[in-house]
């Protein structure tokens, strides 16, 4: 028969975090747009267009995978360009609890 559907806290789409792996709703999840080879930036209400990268909004995840993206085969890895160091201070800041611009 048919695989059992992963089970989740959340009733409506679910989403694995890019970082831990844990499947959560996809509201519980902060996401990160952009286009490979271009500008990525965090997209706390899910609107901006283009692919998704799903971080848990703790502050560890955005910390571990802000630190992945500032390397050179990290930054390849999500091909996330020269905008990885931007997006990469961003979480820094969003996970520490300062205002981004």
């Amino acid at each position: 028969m048919g695989t059992k559907p992963r089970s989740s806290d959340a009733g409506g789409p679910q989403r694995t975090c890019a970082q831990c792996g844990a499947v959560r709703g996809k509201d519980r999840l902060l996401r990160i747009a952009g286009k490979p080879g271009g500008e990525w930036k965090p997209d706390p209400g899910g609107k901006l267009p283009g692919r998704g990268i799903y971080l848990c909004r703790s502050g560890g995840c955005m910390v571990i995978f802000a630190a992945r993206i500032r390397t050179q085969k990290g930054g390849a890895r999500w091909k996330m360009g020269a905008g990885g160091t931007d997006l990469a201070k961003m979480l820094a800041a969003m996970a520490s609890g300062e205002a981004t611009k």
